[in-house]
């Protein structure tokens, strides 16, 4: 496993309440790092992460969940995609309701990831193929969505199911290239766990645009004088007058 080539430390002066973590999808074991001696969810794993004093890695034997280990590339039962499951806790009215979402759900290839390792970002020993962001408001929020569009202008856009979450923050990001962001408290499985508190902002963040979002943190206004100033009518007149409008 590679060590770390790209500065992350931006991040850290958002002084998050629980800190960003980093994900890695390997296909050999990883040196350094010890085997999480637990199992748990796919989606708890970020939780163990952040607060967590050192990174671990995670092999398929660590998963306490079957549609974890969905997303992770391996079959899943056919009771899960024929939708009995689904019916049967109630979360959906019929069965071909529950099927339809096996359309949508992106997993990791079988057979390329034998193991993921963890690590919160100010431990972090790898270049991550994903950083999972947490955040306290939708300051923090809007902030690092700006600097996805601020030289790219690329769409914000957020994809979710109601079931399945883990596929959106671990397999779709990696798979698609995209970042993704979902609201916690809205995926079945991770409210029931109480995964995370409800309500905030969850950033699935691919290798792909982490050099664009963390050199455009580091050049951009974090605060926009629009957002600050007493009259915003009197402000954006001046910015008509300054450009001879």
């Amino acid at each position: 496993m590679s060590t770390i080539q790209q500065d992350l430390s931006i991040f850290n002066k958002f002084d998050f309440e629980n800190p960003p973590v980093g994900v890695k999808f390997l296909f050999q074991k990883p040196r350094g790092i010890r085997r999480l001696d637990k199992q748990l969810a796919l989606c708890e794993m970020t939780r163990e992460a952040q607060q967590c004093d050192a990174p671990f890695y995670i092999d398929p034997d660590n998963l306490a969940c079957a549609p974890s280990a969905y997303v992770w590339g391996h079959e899943i039962s056919e009771t899960y995609k024929s939708g009995l499951f689904g019916v049967g806790i109630q979360a959906f009215k019929d069965t071909r309701a529950n099927q339809k979402i096996y359309q949508h759900i992106q997993t990791l290839a079988p057979g390329t990831v034998n193991f993921m390792a963890f690590s919160p970002l100010d431990k972090l020993p790898f270049d991550p193929d994903i950083l999972l962001v947490l955040t306290d408001d939708t300051a923090q929020m809007e902030l690092i969505l700006r600097a996805l569009i601020y030289t790219d202008g690329e769409m914000w856009s957020s994809e979710m199911t109601s079931v399945l979450g883990c596929s959106w923050l671990f397999a779709y990001p990696f798979v698609t290239g995209k970042v993704n962001y979902i609201t916690t408290g809205l995926s079945l499985g991770m409210k029931s766990k109480k995964v995370f508190p409800e309500g905030r902002q969850l950033l699935s963040i691919p290798y792909n645009w982490l050099p664009t979002i963390t050199r455009n943190l580091r050049e951009m206004e974090w605060v926009l004088p629009a957002y600050v100033t007493g009259d915003i009518r009197k402000f954006v007149a001046k910015i008509y007058e300054d450009l001879g409008f």
